[in-house]
């Protein structure tokens, strides 16, 4: 299996990216994922792969990225 680092990953290219690790849970597993500003998206992809890291642009962003987790789970 595969561990993987996805910069970018709420952007189209992180995204697609996410789809083909999404189709092939076989061969891939998500170690990271790194994103700008969109926490909501971030919220959703981190929920779904499990990162072990979740890495925001900026603090703000970190800090709603940690409490919008907590809350869902």
């Amino acid at each position: 299996m595969k561990q993987l680092t996805i910069l970018g990953s709420t952007g189209s290219i992180g995204c697609s990216t996410l789809d083909v690790v999404r189709h092939n849970p076989d061969s891939f597993s998500i170690t990271a994922l790194v994103a700008g500003k969109n926490v909501d998206r971030m919220v959703e992809q981190c929920l779904e792969f499990s990162p072990r890291y979740a890495v925001m642009d900026d603090a703000h962003s970190a800090e709603l990225l940690r409490a919008k987790t907590a809350r869902a789970g």
